[in-house]
């Protein structure tokens, strides 16, 4: 077959342009230090690419919701903590009460009470950012899901603490699948810390509250202790009961708390381990090797400036040669 100078002319220029588009491709590499640019430069290299960034992205959304819900349980921890301390004083109070020889008079330690009961509305309306924690999923209640207040009840006001949250659960979901709220819940609700609910209506304003038993036991001693005159009996037989059955609630309620962050302390862990494995995928799927192409670059430029070389005695003469 006959080679005419415009076949050799083609065939060098051709040569020239995939020496070229090899150098820039190298060269697109090293300045990132990514091997795909395009979809169109490895597809299946590209879409494990995608596939793995979406996965450290769930990954981190995971990771984040089980940071919120840890400092959640750690904020409950602690109050919950505060509580029982409470509890434990209240208890010391009525002992106090009716031992034979009272160090102060009951008066005295009514309003001790009384302000334990302050300490345990504040407790329970404790926050975290602007959410209350024991508030269930009314955690934005105005002024807390507790507040003292007076309510008339056949006539006669009253002194209760009243109840504006609700009793469902919180979720922060930290895997893949169906949402379930228990499952997943973070907190503990009103009634799980301070009792069963008990329903009261104003009868002037006909308005209805919710009460928990905590708060309207710990006030009936209260009330009875500033009589000066209390039912030592009554304090003896079912007011130290209460305040251990109180107290008795806030212990597993911090226990399921405690058990519950072991649980997310270990989901922690794992997600932060493949966290690690992911990135690690994705960097050996991605990332160029430096070295190689640094040297893959260096070997191409050889060729590139070779070929100029040879081109430049292959391309055929023209009248400027003959004119020399």
């Amino acid at each position: 077959m006959r080679i005419s100078n415009n076949m050799v002319v083609y065939n060098f220029l051709n040569s020239m342009d995939k020496s070229q588009n090899r150098m820039n491709n190298i060269q697109e590499q090293l300045s990132d230090g990514k091997l795909v640019h395009r979809p169109s430069d490895d597809p299946i290299r590209a879409y494990r690419g995608m596939r793995f960034n979406v996965d450290l992205a769930v990954n981190d959304q995971y990771q984040q919701n089980l940071k919120d819900a840890m400092a959640w349980m750690n904020q409950s921890d602690s109050a919950l903590s505060d509580l029982s301390d409470a509890s434990q004083r209240a208890k010391e109070i009525v002992i106090q009460a009716i031992s034979a020889n009272p160090a102060l008079g009951q008066e005295a330690l009514s309003k001790q009470l009384d302000g334990l009961i302050n300490q345990a509305v504040h407790d329970g309306n404790t926050q975290i950012g602007d959410r209350y924690i024991f508030a269930g999923q009314q955690d934005k209640v105005k002024d807390g899901p507790f507040e003292r207040m007076t309510i008339t009840v056949d006539g006669v006001p009253k002194d209760y603490v009243v109840y504006k949250g609700d009793l469902n659960k919180v979720s922060m979901s930290i895997q893949a699948g169906p949402h379930e709220p228990t499952k997943d819940s973070v907190n503990v609700t009103g009634d799980e810390v301070f009792g069963p609910m008990t329903i009261v209506t104003d009868s002037v304003t006909g308005k209805t509250y919710a009460t928990a038993d905590y708060f309207t036991n710990m006030i009936a001693m209260k009330e009875d202790l500033a009589t000066g005159n209390a039912d030592l009996v009554k304090l003896s037989n079912v007011g130290l009961k209460q305040i251990d059955d109180a107290h008795d609630r806030l212990l597993l309620a911090q226990t399921k708390v405690g058990a519950r962050m072991a649980s997310y302390q270990m989901s922690q862990n794992m997600m932060q381990s493949t966290n690690t494995t992911i990135a690690e995928n994705a960097s050996a799927n991605d990332d160029v090797n430096i070295a190689k192409a640094t040297i893959d670059f260096k070997n191409n430029e050889n060729v590139y400036n070779a070929a100029l070389a040879v081109g430049a005695r292959i391309m055929p003469p023209s009248l400027v040669d003959f004119l020399k």
